[in-house]
């Protein structure tokens, strides 16, 4: 009967201990996006802060169409003009992952992606409509 309860609450604190650390570690985010609107004549701008944490979905939807950006050649945009920019950052590390402006288009959006450490030669992808819309989405999302 003692060995009974001696495993009983053995396995209580190891499931018990692995549970509070569980929650003690988890309300900190790794990754988060920013997305905010550029320009425009609200004050302050339109922007959405997503994390893992609070929105999962809506980040695991961001990072796939990070994911799914194609190489453009020959882009025609005002490079200082930008419609929204978009940061990937890990808070707990302090570093940003990747920096990216936005220019919706009719076709999708045009994304510039930072190459150094100034916008001097980004590199240039682009999202379909569908992903497009669902960042401008994601943004009008906040305001309201």
């Amino acid at each position: 009967m003692w060995k009974f309860l001696f495993w009983l609450v053995g396995i209580g604190l190891v499931f018990g201990g692995g549970y509070f650390v569980g929650i003690i570690t988890s309300d900190d985010p790794s990754y988060q996006i920013m997305i905010q609107e550029e320009g425009g004549e609200t004050q302050p701008p339109n922007g959405a802060v997503l994390t893992e944490v609070d929105q999962p979905a809506k980040m695991d939807t961001m990072l796939a169409i990070l994911l799914g950006k194609q190489p453009a050649d020959g882009v025609t945009v005002k490079e200082n003009e930008p419609d929204a920019s978009l940061k990937l950052m890990s808070p707990k590390r302090s570093v940003g992952l990747t920096d990216l402006r936005i220019w919706f288009t009719e076709d999708g959006a045009v994304l510039a992606e930072r190459q150094s450490d100034t916008w001097e030669d980004p590199a240039f992808f682009t999202i379909s409509e569908r992903d497009a819309s669902y960042i401008q989405s994601v943004i009008g999302e906040e305001d309201e």
